[in-house]
């Protein structure tokens, strides 16, 4: 696993470069470095190349504009021309989904195959609600805390009853580094004017593979579901009894899931 920075236009952009194989780049969430992911790019480096960057504003991608979907999309072009990667496959989960999703709009022809996880094409009345309460919870919250208090609606109710080591490890992964607040608050404020990527999505003719959980509290199960509605080859999957971080509650089958989608179009028969 290699560490990597790099200047861009926009500023510069850090991150991880593991594994060899099809390339498959990582977005992260709201105000989470590539940190976030745990132990997945050592999982999916066995089969595929993962980079997994730090969003603009946090971690090793704090300097430089302030955060917007258009910057976030011109980032990740700049990262595949650096680390010459032609196309690869976009796996976002919640704000990354978004990324993703206007990355493959913009620039379909360097990107293979979509996995969004927990994420909407647009800004919802209830959506809206849910970033000023984060919004809120950064501002008036000790840095310390705000991972911890997020973990109540990150992960349902069982789950915290089940592994509540592991979601105790997602808190410390998620905790707010004091000196990535006012970019994670760039983040939710630029998020909170507004986006709609609705007319885009039937134009991007990509498998996609879109999860969500039914028990979803951040973005709604059916604004997930009207991302696969809208892409012309996705398949939708809803995980009964999981809430925001369906990734890590849908457990190994959900992984095996993902492995075999971002792997179908390298083992198609008769490709080499």
């Amino acid at each position: 696993m290699t560490s990597f920075s790099l200047k861009t236009p926009n500023g510069t952009v850090a991150g991880l470069d593991t594994g060899a194989g099809p390339p498959i780049v990582l977005i992260a969430g709201l105000g989470s470095t590539g940190r976030i992911w745990g132990n997945l790019p050592a999982l999916l480096g066995r089969r595929f190349r993962v980079i997994a960057p730090d969003n603009r504003g946090v971690g090793g991608s704090r300097d430089g504009r302030p955060f917007s979907l258009a910057g976030a999309v011109a980032d990740l072009g700049a990262l595949l021309d650096e680390r010459r990667v032609e196309r690869a496959a976009l796996l976002g989960a919640s704000l990354g989904g978004v990324i993703a999703l206007a990355a493959a709009a913009a620039m379909p022809e360097r990107v293979s195959r979509l996995v969004v996880a927990s994420s909407a094409a647009r800004l919802t009345g209830h959506g809206r609600r849910v970033l000023e309460l984060f919004r809120d919870l950064l501002l008036y919250a000790p840095p310390e805390r705000a991972g911890a208090a997020l973990m109540t609606l990150a992960f349902a109710p069982p789950f915290h009853d089940r592994f509540p080591g592991f979601v105790d490890e997602t808190a410390g992964l998620w905790g707010l580094d004091e000196a990535d607040l006012p970019g994670t608050l760039r983040q939710l404020e630029h998020l909170l004017e507004g986006w709609d990527l609705r007319d885009r999505l039937p134009r991007i003719a990509l498998p996609a593979l879109v999860l969500c959980g039914d028990r979803d509290p951040v973005v709604a199960p059916e604004d997930t579901a009207e991302i696969a509605g809208l892409l012309p080859s996705a398949e939708l999957v809803r995980l009964p009894g999981a809430a925001h971080s369906v990734l890590a509650e849908g457990g190994e089958p959900v992984l095996d899931r993902v492995v075999r989608f971002l792997a179908a179009e390298h083992d198609a028969p008769g490709r080499v």
